[in-house]
């Protein structure tokens, strides 16, 4: 009888040390199989976490286009059409080419920053840059249009050189005029190419 009671004290004592350290902490006790196998769940489930929170934090640094208001947008110009392409597949591209020697104008970026805000807040993904003064594109577009204007190009045109002839079909559109009523006109007519003429010379339609 001494024995099973010592037996039956010794294995209380033994439940209440694993107890101490997370487990057996039922009356029955839990396995230890069972608690690796919640132990396994919620460590896989905190490295899914982490993960999607690298690869998100990744995507957004390798993104230049990833938040409308980064200034460093206009800080760093770009060199080529060309160089937009892959952003500009996934999202619609304000371009700025500014006045020969003048820089981006404050006022017009400012115009260009409210249109692409307004634009995202009806679910559109917005970009936008300047483009080098310097560059060979810049030369071959105010060739055919003298600046300041606005290149707007509607997302998934392919932008591996300079049209000849930029028009709403080939999924671009210039805005000389620079304002956010004419610059989310000239979006929306880049974005649906016309297929018909307007009655009116006057009427705005695409």
């Amino acid at each position: 009888m001494d024995d099973k009671i010592e037996t039956s004290n010794a294995n209380g004592a033994k439940c209440a040390s694993v107890c101490d350290s997370g487990c057996c902490c039922s009356s029955k006790g839990i396995s230890k199989k069972w608690k690796m196998v919640v132990c396994l769940i919620v460590a896989i489930a905190a490295a899914i976490v982490l993960a999607n929170s690298i690869l998100q934090k990744a995507e957004a640094q390798n993104d230049p286009a990833g938040n409308s208001s980064n200034m460093s947008l206009w800080d760093e110009p770009v060199a080529s059409l060309a160089s937009l392409n892959q952003v500009a597949s996934q999202k619609d591209v304000f371009l700025y080419l500014p006045s020969i020697g003048q820089g981006p104008d404050d006022t017009v970026k400012a115009e260009i920053e409210s249109t692409a805000i307004k634009a995202q807040s009806q679910g559109q993904s917005i970009a936008f840059f300047a483009l080098d003064e310097g560059s060979e594109d810049y030369g071959q577009l105010t060739g055919q249009v003298p600046p300041p204007f606005v290149l707007v190009i509607a997302k998934g045109s392919t932008l591996s050189a300079v049209p000849s002839n930029i028009t709403e079909e080939t999924g671009m559109s210039i805005v000389s005029d620079i304002s956010e009523e004419n610059l989310l006109y000239a979006l929306v007519a880049a974005s649906r190419p016309a297929v018909a003429c307007c009655s009116l010379p006057s009427t705005k339609c695409c």
